[in-house]
């Protein structure tokens, strides 16, 4: 409608603290209308309690933590939520036939914890029997863990982590000669590029794969090849949501105010990238979920799963 949009961009380096300051630094100096992010659930809760306090709209992409949007009016997000993937993937992996199951949790992490909560509790409703072990952001030794999990004769392993870490721990099973099956949530995306020997036949939740043939994903995979000449991730299919999300809403806000911005984004109802997308009560996104499989070194989607 006329309106010109423009990017300011605040490297929060996944850090609370430092999107704290980039969030006062874009609302008090730049005086934005708007902010896209965090990315992360950590930096993501840190902002959305100020941009609530301020009545700043926020929609974070990717930030999954249930707390980021609890109880706020003008914050939202494009990516489903811990509690939801986890228990998408509970329910799958019981009713895949997975009898046994070990849950590798990092309890310095929210995404991981939430994770694991939700899947133990689904999992748990399917008849599964459950192996709990945890470790921490500073440790890169899992062979001990592993060696247990190993000893317990498991099914299946789920490791609610992000990529580098789950590397890790896959390598290292390896060496052990574990081969239960890998589970996992949306945090996996990327491992294909470092750790696909280790991780092949791996499942995970997600919300994206470059070989779902809907005629939206295909022209946004064109699209960004024809720009960056990659191949995009998880994290750009919903940045790119996020945008659509914002720009249908300005379009419908009856003025330029917080308030009409949130109630249009409120009344979005789209299909978009990763899939058709309403918000609920809680200002989360209803969707249904991919499972993606990791298949000789690349993400393919396998079925879809609520």
């Amino acid at each position: 409608n006329g309106k010109k949009l423009e990017l300011i961009s605040v490297d929060d380096k996944g850090d609370a603290k430092e999107a704290v300051n980039a969030y006062k630094k874009l609302v008090s100096n730049d005086k934005v209308d708007l902010i896209i992010g965090a990315v992360t659930s950590i930096p993501s809760n840190a902002v959305a309690e100020l941009a609530e306090k301020d009545k700043v709209p926020m929609i974070s992409p990717t930030g999954t933590n249930i707390d980021i949007t609890g109880g706020k009016k003008y914050v939202y997000r494009t990516t489903f939520t811990d509690p939801f993937q986890g228990a998408v993937m509970g329910r799958y992996a019981t009713a895949k036939g997975f009898k046994k199951i070990a849950v590798l949790t990092n309890k310095s992490d929210d995404y991981s914890v939430g994770l694991s909560q939700s899947f133990i509790e689904e999992a748990k409703k399917g008849g599964a029997e459950i192996i709990e072990n945890s470790y921490t952001k500073e440790d890169k030794d899992f062979k001990s863990i592993l060696t247990n999990i190993k000893n317990a004769n498991v099914d299946a392993i789920y490791i609610p982590d992000y990529y580098e870490t789950i590397g890790l721990i896959a390598t290292q099973a390896k060496e052990l000669g574990i081969t239960a099956q890998y589970l996992g949530g949306d945090g996996w995306d990327g491992v294909q590029t470092n750790f696909a020997a280790v991780t092949n036949g791996a499942l995970f939740v997600s919300q994206y794969a470059a070989n779902d043939e809907s005629e939206l994903v295909q022209n946004f995979i064109k699209a960004y090849n024809d720009k960056y000449k990659k191949d995009p991730i998880l994290f750009a299919a919903l940045g790119y949501d996020t945008v659509d999300i914002i720009v249908n809403a300005i379009k419908n806000a009856k003025d330029s105010s917080a308030d009409a911005l949130v109630d249009a984004l409120k009344a979005t109802d789209l299909n978009l990238v990763t899939g058709r997308l309403v918000f609920d009560e809680n200002n989360d996104p209803k969707k249904v979920a991919d499972i993606i499989e990791i298949k000789d070194g690349k993400l393919t989607l396998k079925e879809k799963a609520e």
